[in-house]
C-alpha cells in the first residue's frame, strides 16, 4: 500500500511550532495559513459584544498601526484586513494579512495593541504560560521559525491551529474540499 509522504509543512515539526507559536502568545485565540492566496489570520476573542462602530475603528486602528509599522520598514502591506464575529458576550476579531510581510515584530505588535485596548476583557490561555527565566531570544526564535513554518511556499493544505479547553489543536485542511483531514495537538 502506498502512503503519501506529508510536506514539509505538514510535518510534527510544523505543529510543534504553531503550538509553540499559540503558547508564547496566549491572547491569539487561533491562527489560519491559508496558501492559496498567501495569507495568515490571527484571530483574538474580546468578552463583550463589539457593535458595528466600534469594530470599525478597530479596524481602523490596526490598519494605521501595520501599515505604519511596515512603512518604517519601507514596506507596503499587499492585504491587510480586520473581519468581527459577535455573539452575544464574546467578540472574535480576526485579523488576516499577506504572509510574505508579516514579521514577529508585528505579531508582538498586534498582541500589544490588543492587550492595551481590552485589558482583562482580552481571553487570554495562560495555562501554559512562558517561565520567567526562559531565554528571551529563544523565545524570538520559536516564533520566527513558527511564521516560516506558516508562509512555507511548498505548503498544500490550509492549516489551522487553535485552542480548545486549554490545549491547542492543530487541523491541516484540504484545499480543494475545504474540509478537515486530521488534527495533530
Amino acid at each position: 500500500m502506498y502512503t503519501a509522504r506529508p510536506s514539509a509543512f505538514e510535518s510534527t515539526d510544523t505543529v510543534s511550532r504553531v503550538v509553540a507559536l499559540l503558547v508564547r502568545f496566549p491572547a491569539i485565540h487561533s491562527v489560519r495559513a491559508n496558501p492559496s492566496d498567501a495569507t495568515l489570520t490571527l484571530s483574538f476573542a474580546v468578552r463583550e459584544r463589539l457593535d458595528r462602530v466600534k469594530t470599525q475603528a478597530l479596524a481602523e486602528r490596526v490598519g494605521e498601526y501595520v501599515r505604519a509599522f511596515l512603512d518604517l520598514r519601507g514596506e507596503a502591506p499587499a492585504k491587510i484586513a480586520v473581519a468581527c464575529d459577535r455573539d452575544a458576550t464574546v467578540t472574535f476579531v480576526h485579523v488576516t494579512r499577506d504572509s510574505a510581510s508579516f514579521a514577529r515584530e508585528e505579531l508582538e505588535l498586534l498582541v500589544a495593541l490588543f492587550a492595551d485596548q481590552y485589558g482583562d476583557r482580552l481571553v487570554r490561555d495562560d495555562s501554559g504560560a512562558t517561565p520567567v527565566d526562559e531565554d528571551p531570544i529563544a523565545r524570538d526564535d520559536v516564533v520566527e521559525v513558527a511564521l516560516d513554518a506558516l508562509r512555507d511556499p511548498t505548503q498544500r493544505q490550509r492549516l489551522v491551529g487553535f485552542r480548545e479547553e486549554q490545549r491547542v489543536l492543530v487541523y491541516f485542511v484540504h484545499a480543494r474540499k475545504r474540509a478537515k483531514a486530521r488534527a495533530r495537538s
